[in-house]
């Protein structure tokens, strides 16, 4: 099932102003009349079987979008006026949508959060183009257009059933079988895969689409780091962790996923390369051991030394770092 289209307030606004396609009382008759023509096509000899009040309010259906192209009557309205249920005109609505013949949106409510009135468009109406490029309407519409070219006539029992092409182009089982059946090999990855990524990859993976995964679950590891270099410098990093994998999954070590066990050994090697950087470049670590060095008394020295003597030197030293003018002194 598809995502309900919702148009603002502004928007529905700018539909009611728009200037008419049927002009004069004639013009919106004639326009009807083509869109009656359409939904009569969909029930066939059954139209003329339905209650009256029934195919009066499809007759104003038709009649509202004459003008623009569209309607937005409540079912509780035509319910009202014409002596049927709301079950009925939103049976009538499903029905001529699920034959391509209308398409529903919906108008943001103005009062509270979620959806008003729905908005009714006539696929046949001369202005159905401008709507679904002003609108941003998807594209179904084709699907249903050789089931509107021929409605069969016949009574149930002369006809079989025809199968519905409801939503033909979002059915998700038909894109399965199609993306199956136009599987596109290694030379079709994109360019920003790396060339020797993908001649590691492909005796396992021949296909684009999984070799592209992959060097997406390499880009997702890669930034949780911050490290010094572009992420092709890491790139036989990249492939190491791909071996170790594969390793791991003919050893029946992957219980999940494979591309998920690609990407936490990845972010394990990572972990460990930023530490390498951090204690490489880290301006505040230093060489302790020469420090201490550079600042101790040499052994010899120390032996030759008193204990006083010591003492005194470090008084100087301290004496030394610690300049006092004399006005300064607290004593």
């Amino acid at each position: 099932m598809t995502a309900s289209v919702v148009i603002s307030v502004s928007e529905f606004k700018e539909m009611n102003d728009y200037v008419p396609f049927a002009k004069t009382h004639q013009e919106q008759q004639d326009m009807k009349l083509t869109l009656l023509k359409m939904v009569e096509a969909i029930y066939g000899d059954r139209y003329y079987r339905l209650k009256e009040g029934t195919r009066k309010a499809i007759d104003m259906m038709c009649w509202f979008a004459a003008e623009k192209g569209f309607f937005f009557a409540s079912d509780d309205y035509l319910a009202a006026r014409y002596g049927v249920t709301d079950k009925t005109v939103r049976n009538i609505s499903k029905k001529l949508r699920d034959h391509g013949v209308i398409q529903t949106i919906y108008r943001r409510s103005s009062t509270q959060n979620g959806l008003s009135a729905p908005i009714h468009l006539f696929t046949a109406h001369p202005y159905f183009d401008h709507w679904k490029q002003v609108l941003q309407l998807p594209d179904f519409q084709a699907d249903f257009q050789a089931e509107k070219a021929e409605i069969p006539c016949e009574s149930k029992a002369e006809q079989p059933k025809k199968v519905s092409t409801k939503y033909l182009s979002f059915n998700k089982n038909l894109l399965k079988i199609l993306r199956k059946e136009n599987r596109l090999g290694y030379t079709f990855t994109p360019k920003n895969v790396p060339q020797t990524f993908i001649k590691a990859v492909k005796p396992f993976f021949d296909e684009a689409a999984d070799i592209y995964h992959l060097w997406g679950k390499a880009i997702l590891a890669y930034k949780k780091f911050n490290l010094s270099q572009v992420l092709e410098s890491y790139e036989e990093m990249v492939i190491e962790a791909f071996k170790q994998s594969v390793f791991a999954h003919k050893q029946r070590k992957i219980r999940k996923d494979f591309n998920g066990y690609f990407y936490g050994t990845l972010v394990r090697m990572f972990t460990y390369k930023k530490r390498e950087e951090t204690f490489t470049s880290h301006p505040t670590i230093f060489n302790w051991l020469e420090e201490e060095e550079e600042s101790t008394i040499p052994p010899k020295e120390v032996s030759r030394q008193s204990w006083q003597e010591q003492i005194n030197q470090l008084m100087q030293k301290e004496d030394q770092r610690i300049q006092f003018h004399p006005d300064e002194i607290p004593y």
